[in-house]
């Protein structure tokens, strides 16, 4: 089995912006699922699970 097998079975979502990385939970002081950021680099694409209320 090559490495794009083990690609292929990754459980998280792959990012709608870039595609080619996966968003990954990110947690910083807050709920470790309430912000999701590509794994790609290049990209840095991120996703709050909800709005921030002031």
């Amino acid at each position: 089995m090559g490495e794009e097998t083990a690609k292929d079975n990754c459980i998280f979502p792959k990012c709608p912006k870039c595609g080619k990385g996966y968003l990954l939970p990110f947690s910083y002081k807050e709920d470790v699922f309430e912000k999701w950021k590509c794994s790609n680099d290049e990209c840095g694409y991120t996703v709050q699970k909800r709005e921030r209320r002031n």
